[in-house]
Formats: structure tokens, C-alpha cells, sequence
């Protein structure tokens, strides 16, 4: 079930209404379990048989949690060689990533295995599944994985209540692509008896409606360019191809944040408080800046669970580069089953191992030189999005062999006309403003709006609102779906 659809409209307006009239008012273990049931709606509204994966990562992570402090807590005492505890953590880690392993990456390392045997004349014989990836599978299993690590670690008591614990993991606004919850933050939550807050209740529509102007009115308008530049590269050749370069990397930002900010401002409508997933990340000021305010719940997922379990930068800078190398590459390959999105993981592991330290020499607050450092960080990472973008290797290739400043004219010839081109312009100008303006300072726009008198309040929503229904972009060939549901 998509956001961006009448069927999620009439979907949020009912769990809305008897989430508050009737479930809220009654135990907390009622209401979880009716927020597993919409979940569970939520998420089979694709394919009813994906929920059995869910319910059974949900059921491992679970009973993992519980099995470790059972141990703990009798002290069993195992040979030396043996660590019960440890060996039920790891257990639990591979027989997660296991399945989503064999959906995800298992035709991906099979063809790749074949490819390698046959550069040397040895040809064998495919053996392929013929699956379909489960939506969201990346993120559920992040999410359940991040629990039981953080109980084997003693950072979370594991709880008894698997109604609240199911509930954590399928909770539907952030289920398919985020943000990756910690258990530390989300599941507490489920405990709580929550009470209905109009400010609340306000702040969530603002940001919902911000993530439907996001994602329709500019996400999707760049998507029409890109997708036309990207389906015939050759006849985007010289200037088309680099704007497409720009309007791919606006559009992934747009898309992405979109998502987290109608998944965000959705919680906050049953009174739940999920983490930031983006904080301004093009307006970064050196690339490992540019990664804790991108993507944040998976950067930070990978550094707490991946680098620095392997000795982060606490072991020399020899084993801290090969230590970033390592994370990178793997967290392009959680992006998806492509050597494409290693490439794109390590050329931006390489920015950060190379540039970072050229861009600290210039430290000032000048706004003409972090505007520079910022506009350097978008470039190079708008290309190494070609790879992320492209459908293989030959492709992305291709895309910066036609890569100049010629053929100008032709850029109407890509599925937008000059009047949306100057539209696209104007908005992508419109963000920029206000993503510099929050840089500055997040709060004093939003204080400043709230004290205005409530009839200009109700005129500005009721115009952002119409304006996102008549300048929205609407019936692409991919239904407009969000960017990150591969993944």
C-alpha cells in the first residue's frame, strides 16, 4: 500500500478513528495487537505471503532475546570453548540474514559465480530462483537484528511481551523503508498509554503534507526526466545527461526524506516519536558529514553494528580505512544485488578517505566557502549516483561517455516541456531556501508561523494543499512508487 494513494488515505482515516475512539481507551496490549493487525493489512496488501517471513523474524528475534537472559540468568556453566549466549546471538544474525539473503542476493552471487567461470571458458549450468523480492525486507530485518544485538550486548532488558515486540517490528508507517528503529527508542513506546494532542496532531499533518510536496510535486516531476534520459542514454547526449545527473540526486533526496517524513508524521498521529532519518545532508560541509545527516537510522546502524565491532578507527589508520571500505561496500549491497551499488558504496567510501582530509583544511564559517565545500560534496556524490541509477556497469559507462555541455536545445525532448522545466526550477529553488533558512535555525520559522492569527494559518494550509493537488505529478509508469521499496 502506497502513501501516495486513495487506498492509504481511506486506510489512515479509519486506523485513525478506531485507534483513538475505541483501542487507545482500552489496554495497552489491545491496542498493540490491533496495531499488529493494521500492520499486518498494511504490509500484505502487496502479497499476503510475505507476512510469514515478517512474523517469523519478528518470532526469532524475539525468543532469541528471551533464550539469552534465560541463560544469563541460570549461569550455566559451558566448556570455555563454548559461549551458549554468544553462539544463540550469532544463530539468531545468520539465520536473518539468511533469508534475506537467499530472497535478495542469492540469483545475484549464483550469476556472478557463472560469470567468473565463464571468463576463463568454464561454463556451467544456472540454478536461478525465480522469487520475488519481499518489500521492506532490508529494513524489518535491521530493525529485529538491532534488538536482539543490543540485548546480547545488555544495552535493552529483552521484554516478555511479544504483542508490543510484533508490534515494534511491523509497525506500519515506518515498516517498508524506514527510518530503521532501535528497540531502545521505539519499543518503550508501546508501553505507553497515549494521549491525544492537537499540537501533536498539527505538527504531523505539516509534515506529512511537507513529504507529499516533496515526493509529488518535485520527486516525481524530476523522476518523468530522469527516467527518459536514463531509458536512451544515447539520445540524451551532452547536456540532458547532466541534468539528469542533478535532477537524480534531487530526486532520491526528495523521494527518500518524503518518505520519512510522511512515515514520521504518521506515528506522530498515534502519539509515537520516530528517529530524524534526514537533517539537510546537501548542505554538508565534508563527507562524513554528509553521512551522519543521510540516511541516518541505516548510517548509524552500520556504524554501531559493523565498523566499529571491527575496530571502527581505534586500530590505526591502515585498519580504519579498510574498517570504512568494509562498511561501505557492504551497505551498497544492502541498497541492492548489483555490483553497481558496491561500486557506488566504495567510491563514496573513497571521498570520505581522500577528500575529507583536503576539505579540513579550510575550516570557516564563510558562507561563500561552505558553499563551495557543499556544492563539491553534491557533485561527487551526484556522480557516483550514476551507478546507483544505472542498470549496470556498461551503462553507467555509457552515461559518462554523453556527458558535456552540448545539445542544450534538446532538453525538452525528455518528457518535460519548458514550462515544466521552469517549474521544476523554481521548486527545486523554493527547497533550497528553505533547507538554508533551517540550517540556520530549525525552530524560528515554525515559532514565527504558529503566532500568526489562526485565519492565515488555515489559508496557507488550504493553499500548500491545493497547490499539491493541481502541480502534483501524477500516473508515472511505476504508479509512483517510492525509490527506496526496492531495497
Amino acid at each position: 500500500m502506497l502513501f501516495n494513494s486513495f487506498a492509504f488515505a481511506v486506510f489512515l482515516s479509519l486506523v485513525f478513528i478506531l485507534y483513538w475512539s475505541v483501542f487507545n481507551r482500552k489496554s495497552t496490549t489491545l491496542r498493540n495487537a490491533f496495531l499488529i493487525i493494521v500492520s499486518y493489512v498494511f504490509y500484505g496488501w502487496w502479497d499476503w505471503r510475505f507476512l510469514i517471513l515478517i512474523a517469523f523474524t519478528s518470532f526469532c528475534s524475539y525468543g532469541t532475546g528471551l533464550l539469552m537472559q534465560y541463560i544469563d540468568n541460570k549461569r550455566f556453566t559451558p566448556p570455555r570453548s563454548l559461549n551458549i549466549v554468544k553462539l544463540l546471538n550469532i544463530s539468531n544474525i545468520v539465520l536473518n540474514l539468511g533469508i534475506l539473503g537467499v530472497f535478495k542476493y542469492y540469483n545475484f552471487f549464483v550469476d556472478s559465480f557463472l560469470s567468473a567461470f565463464a571468463s576463463v571458458g568454464v561454463h556451467l549450468q544456472p540454478s536461478t530462483l525465480n522469487v520475488i523480492l519481499p518489500v521492506g525486507i532490508s529494513f524489518y530485518t535491521f530493525q529485529a537484528l538491532s534488538y536482539s544485538i543490543d540485548v546480547y550486548r545488555k544495552k535493552l532488558e529483552p521484554t516478555r511481551d511479544f504483542v508490543a515486540f510484533f508490534a515494534f517490528v511491523s509497525f506500519f508507517p515506518q515498516l517498508v523503508a524506514g527510518p530503521i528503529e532501535r528497540a531502545t527508542n521505539l519499543l518503550p513506546q508501546f508501553f505507553i498509554k497515549h494521549k491525544p494532542d492537537y499540537k501533536v496532531f498539527r505538527s504531523a499533518m505539516l509534515l506529512i503534507a511537507w513529504g507529499f510536496f516533496k515526493k509529488i510535486m518535485i520527486a516525481d516531476r524530476l523522476a518523468v526526466f530522469v527516467d527518459k534520459v536514463y531509458g536512451d542514454i544515447p539520445a540524451a547526449n551532452g547536456l540532458p545527461t547532466l541534468i539528469g545527473i542533478l535532477f537524480f540526486a534531487l530526486q532520491l533526496y526528495l523521494d527518500f526524506s518524503a518518505y520519512s517524513d510522511i512515515a514520521i508524521g504518521t506515528s506522530r498521529l498515534f502519539g509515537f516519536n520516530l528517529m530524524t532519518n534526514f537533517k539537510r545532508p546537501y548542505l554538508s560541509f565534508s563527507f562524513g558529514n554528509f553521512w551522519k545527516r543521510w540516511h541516518i537510522s541505516l548510517s548509524s546502524w552500520f556504524q554501531d553494528y559493523v565498523y566499529i565491532p571491527l575496530g571502527g578507527s581505534r586500530k590505526g589508520k591502515i585498519r580504519t580505512i579498510i574498517n570504512v571500505l568494509i562498511v561501505f561496500a557492504v551497505s551498497g549491497l544492502w541498497h541492492g544485488a548489483s555490483w553497481n551499488f558496491v561500486i557506488w558504496g566504495t567510491l563514496n567510501a573513497l571521498f570520505m578517505i581522500a577528500l575529507d582530509p583536503v576539505l579540513s583544511l579550510v575550516q570557516s564559517k564563510n558562507f561563500i566557502i561552505r558553499f563551495f565545500k557543499a556544492f563539491f560534496i553534491f557533485a561527487c556524490w551526484a556522480l557516483s549516483l550514476v551507478f546507483f541509477r544505472a542498470q549496470g556497469f556498461e551503462e553507467a559507462l555509457d552515461f559518462f561517455r554523453y556527458l558535456d555541455f552540448s545539445n542544450a536545445e534538446n532538453i525538452i525532448n525528455f518528457g518535460l516541456n519548458a514550462r515544466e522545466l521552469n517549474l521544476s526550477f523554481i521548486l527545486i529553488g523554493i527547497l533550497l531556501l528553505k533547507e538554508i533558512v533551517w540550517e540556520k535555525n530549525e525552530t524560528f520559522v515554525p515559532n514565527y508561523f504558529y503566532k500568526t492569527p489562526t485565519i492565515i494559518r488555515w489559508i496557507f494550509y488550504i493553499v500548500f494543499v491545493l497547490s499539491i493537488v493541481y502541480l502534483g505529478q501524477y500516473g508515472n509508469g511505476n504508479e509512483n512508487s517510492f525509490i527506496y521499496f526496492q531495497f
